[in-house]
């Protein structure tokens, strides 16, 4: 074949996952052994629903000592309070000294200070008591359930993962030999491997600022514009992200492409003697059954297309037809 400069639709393809666009862990305020489990993985849930209990035995026990100790700092409270008011009234006729008066004030003061703090330790006990229902502030879809009834758990341990009613989008991750001309808002397309060949619009919605220490790739969002019926949380998807400046490329087929003396590269027929000679290139991507080839490769050069793996340096080759332009 002859060697033509072809336009190239190129774009980047990459794997990604459904995921909602918000994600909550849910765990209780309090520490404790589970009672109940009152939800299943894929129940779909109402804001205020109760997802666990805890037992609340301990909770509601340590409740009613903060309220006895409440009614005991109250009767106390009363009795200084009687004493401030009597003092009052003598300090008024000068019957006792004024030192006497503000020491009992600073009495009358203390017992109200404690009264108030143990009546705050009341109110924690019960919102504690209250903590042992796991509640959901948000309508959503359960994801995970990471404990079961009998097991004892600590405050704030994650025991079930909420996937909030609403926008879904795809996460996938880039390379960062990849990342040059991404930007957050850019227009992408989504393809569902469920879908068949289908493309959503869509749009990057969030480009993480530094890479996976681990992977070394960059976590991306994308949004899709107006998800079908059919997009489910956890479907496998493809985020295709257009290359617009792509120039014009060297297009030959893939048996044209080989491997000689540890390079891969094209060979090259010389028109006057009918002679070989390997040119190394370097591949920029596939196109169906073409490989895309870097600027070593000129137009209106004849390359070999057949028999390329069987062939040495300055080897006559014979023409099986005139060579269309391509």
């Amino acid at each position: 074949m002859v060697a033509a400069s072809t336009p190239v639709n190129a774009f980047n393809t990459y794997a990604g996952e459904v995921r909602p666009r918000f994600e909550s862990g849910l765990g209780f305020r309090v520490s404790g052994k589970i009672r109940q489990r009152l939800v299943n993985v894929g129940d779909h849930v109402a804001a205020g629903a109760t997802l666990m209990l805890l037992d609340e035995r301990d909770l509601a026990l340590s409740e009613e000592a903060s309220q006895a100790a409440v009614k005991a700092q109250e009767a106390r409270f009363a009795v200084e309070k009687a004493d401030f008011e009597r003092f009052s009234k003598l300090a008024a006729t000068k019957f006792i000294s004024q030192t006497e008066f503000e020491r009992q004030k600073t009495h009358f003061e203390a017992a109200k200070a404690q009264l108030e703090a143990v009546r705050a330790e009341a109110r924690v006990s019960g919102n504690q008591t209250g903590y042992s229902t796991l509640r959901t502030e948000t309508a959503g879809t359960v994801t995970a359930i990471e404990a079961e009834s009998g097991q004892v758990v600590a405050a704030g341990q994650v025991v079930v993962r909420l996937a909030q009613a609403g926008e879904m989008e795809v996460a996938a991750n880039i390379p960062e030999s990849q990342l040059h001309g991404l930007a957050t808002g850019a227009p992408v397309e989504v393809t569902l491997w469920a879908g068949g060949a289908q493309r959503l619009p869509a749009k990057i919605r969030e480009l993480a600022a530094s890479a996976d220490p681990a992977t070394r790739t960059y976590s991306m969002r994308v949004s899709v514009s107006a998800p079908p019926a059919t997009m489910r949380l956890g479907m496998t998807a493809s985020v295709v992200v257009p290359n617009p400046t792509t120039p014009n490329l060297i297009r030959v087929p893939l048996t044209a492409y080989t491997q000689y003396q540890g390079q891969a590269g094209v060979w090259i027929v010389n028109a006057a003697d009918g002679t070989v000679s390997f040119r190394p290139a370097g591949s920029l991507g596939f196109d169906g059954n073409d490989i895309l080839l870097d600027d070593q490769v000129k137009p209106g050069e004849r390359i070999v297309t057949a028999g390329a793996s069987l062939l040495h340096q300055g080897q006559q080759v014979r023409l099986l037809a005139d060579p269309e332009q391509t």
